[in-house]
């Protein structure tokens, strides 16, 4: 992409032995405050000798306002896939269900709840046992 060139790279720290991976620099651009920050700053230190062309120019804003889209379908799609988790979760009241436990050992009761959490990940009462939804294997 051309509006990348004359910008130094992203810099890793030598030496350590930290266990967590660097940042990806296309996730650090998916914000579309990073990329409009990277935009002006082209803008601003571009050279007058020889600017930025219309083309180019238009080309980046084009890809800023993909970039926003993306960002919004992200945000809806996740929505949206917790509300069917929800939906899927309260339907599932008063039936039995079979659930594979971290422990390793299956559970198998009757669903008498649905607690939401913060993040709206649902989780089942299952005989007094609370379940994930994600470890339910069978419903009957």
């Amino acid at each position: 992409m051309t509006f990348l060139s004359g910008t130094s790279g992203v810099s890793s720290s030598s030496g350590s032995t930290n266990s967590t991976n660097p940042p990806n620099p296309i996730q650090q651009l998916a914000s579309s405050n990073s990329f409009l920050q990277l935009l002006v700053a082209q803008l601003k230190y571009q050279n007058p000798l020889n600017p930025v062309s219309g083309t180019q120019f238009i080309s980046q804003t084009a890809q800023l306002s993909e970039v926003e889209m993306v960002q919004q379908m992200s945000t809806e799609m996740a929505a949206e896939q917790a509300a069917v988790q929800t939906a899927t979760a309260t339907s599932l009241i008063g039936k039995t269900v079979t659930a594979n436990l971290q422990s390793g050992s299956t559970l198998t009761g009757t669903v008498s709840a649905v607690e939401l959490s913060s993040t709206g990940t649902p989780t089942l009462t299952v005989s007094g046992t609370q379940v994930p939804l994600s470890e339910v294997t069978k419903v009957t």
